[in-house]
């Protein structure tokens, strides 16, 4: 009887609308939804931060959404910024183009970004997952951001010790966290995980990786909402290729 009247606003409105980017061979997939924990895993150097950094300024541009990412691969912060404002924009800034936008539009794109995109990376401090989620918080009451994205998980600092050395045990409660803090701030929550090492048998490519590829795989498959892999089938064979699974 306590959620009668929430059951009685499905009944009057149906589900929440969830808004996509405009592109259907993604939204048909994914759309983003305040209080669930999303994955996002793809094997390295292939493009899976762009392809997600992509969706996020779409996001930005269309209903103002604010996110603070912890991305200690993408440092020092004026290049994590500078990727940024090159995809905003649409093309490489640096001198080696000659097409490069003008200093003037490179500085509105620049300000767009920095008003949408905060750049989380513990200088002093070990980045384990509760000093992150401090510095998060602090980002949702001061910037009233609507996302939170760990890129890598596999950068911050865990420790395994405090589960026995059990990585399925540590994972399971880290993820629980994760999406106990996602509720409770009514946050987008994206985590980019990077699979184990995989082999190539023999092929010029690397497989499809899955979510079993992961360190702890059942658990992430049990605790999370969304899990999605970002692959380019050809990327050893030609590296040009840009044909991407998603």
């Amino acid at each position: 009887i306590d959620v009668k009247d929430k059951a009685i606003d499905l009944y009057d409105k149906g589900y929440e609308k969830l808004l996509g980017i405009g592109i259907e061979e993604i939204d048909s997939r994914y759309k983003m939804k305040r209080g669930e924990v999303t994955l996002f895993t793809g094997h390295g150097n292939m493009g899976k931060t762009q392809f997600l950094v992509y969706m996020l300024v779409c996001r930005a541009i269309l209903f103002g959404d604010k996110f603070a990412i912890f991305s200690p691969e993408n440092q020092p912060a004026e290049e994590f910024y500078d990727d940024f404002v090159a995809i905003l924009l649409g093309t490489n800034c640096k001198p080696d183009n000659p097409n490069r936008p003008p200093r003037g539009t490179y500085e509105n794109a620049y300000d767009f970004v920095s008003n949408h995109f905060f750049n989380v990376y513990p200088v002093d401090n070990d980045p384990t997952p509760e000093y992150i989620n401090e510095r998060f918080l602090e980002m949702i009451i001061k910037e009233k951001v609507d996302g939170c994205i760990i890129d890598p998980f596999n950068q911050l600092y865990n420790d395994y010790d405090k589960s026995g050395g059990r990585d399925d045990r540590y994972l399971s409660e880290f993820l629980t966290k994760c999406k106990k803090f996602a509720a409770q701030n009514s946050i987008y929550s994206i985590i980019v995980a990077h699979p184990k090492a995989m082999q190539k048998y023999g092929a010029k490519d690397y497989p499809c990786p899955d979510v079993y590829d992961l360190a702890g795989g059942a658990m992430w498959n049990n605790k999370l909402d969304n899990i999605y892999v970002y692959h380019r089938p050809k990327a050893s064979s030609d590296p040009s290729n840009p044909e991407c699974e998603f």
